[in-house]
């Protein structure tokens, strides 16, 4: 069966964009088949595997509006063999107004994930924007499980709580949603300052893993520049090891393991700390 997982994470600057890229490429080298979905107005995901925003003829946009048009119809090849990517436009942005008088408009993601035919990737891999919005919903409606990039800096630790009263409100419509865990991103290994964070995320949330950190590093911002991975720029590197590293972590984790959307809610298993 085909697992479907989001990266997902209201604050901006958390890296879900590159860490979405090379997980793919990292799933990809372990010779699985990915498809990503790039939900970010901003096509970052789309214009960093060499996809051309401008020559689109078809992005999301239309996928989550046109209810003629599947996955397949979407999909394109990227710069990153063993990737294809259903791409992003600025136009985007424009849904959540139009999606207003759509029926059932927080479940059109679903809708077209459910009846697709996925059977030719073995990961459906979402890209999610920076923002809680109806395309945020939908794709916590949509999406089987959840990995939560975050930056181990106070602001980051600071919006977790209105992340997870948001899942807590959707797992009527999504009970299933699984959180994996973080994927701790931008980490300065001698930095104090991260190491604390780290440890408050595992003492905070002990039911939810840290999956192997990514290092700070410059490498990743050029790799994405030249429209590749970092797998694929500087395979030899400490990020590109530990993507790699994240790859076998999921690989591991099968699709049922992780905390439920239901263990977030009433029960008060999970909570950010007032």
């Amino acid at each position: 069966m085909t697992r479907v997982i989001a990266f997902f994470n209201q604050k901006g600057g958390t890296a879900k964009t590159t860490s979405t890229l090379n997980v793919a490429a990292a799933l990809a080298e372990r010779g699985r088949r990915v498809l990503t979905l790039d939900l970010d107005p901003q096509a970052s995901l789309t214009m960093a595997t060499g996809v051309d925003v401008a020559r689109l003829d078809r992005s999301v946009y239309d996928l989550l509006l046109d209810d003629d048009l599947g996955i397949a119809d979407v999909a394109n090849e990227t710069t990153i063999p063993g990737v294809d990517l259903v791409p992003s436009h600025p136009d985007l942005a424009a849904a959540e107004l139009e999606l207003l008088n759509v029926l059932e408009r927080e479940r059109q993601l679903d809708y077209r994930l459910r009846h697709a035919d996925l059977a030719a990737w073995d990961y459906v891999l979402v890209d999610a924007p920076p923002a809680l919005n109806i395309i945020s919903i939908n794709i916590l409606i949509a999406v089987h499980e959840l990995i939560i990039p975050i930056e181990p800096h106070p602001l980051s630790l600071m919006v977790l709580r209105r992340l997870f009263e948001t899942i807590d409100r959707i797992r009527r419509l999504n009970p299933d949603l699984r959180l994996l865990g973080f994927l701790p991103t931008k980490v300065h290994h001698s930095s104090r300052l991260a190491s604390d964070m780290l440890e408050t995320l595992r003492e905070e949330f002990p039911q939810l893993p840290l999956l192997p950190a990514i290092p700070l590093s410059v490498r990743g911002a050029e790799s994405t520049a030249e429209r590749t991975s970092i797998l694929h720029y500087m395979p030899r590197s400490s990020v590109a090891a530990a993507y790699r590293e994240v790859g076998a972590w999921i690989e591991d984790a099968d699709a049922g393991t992780g905390v439920t959307a239901a263990d977030l809610g009433g029960k008060g298993a999970i909570h950010a700390r007032p």
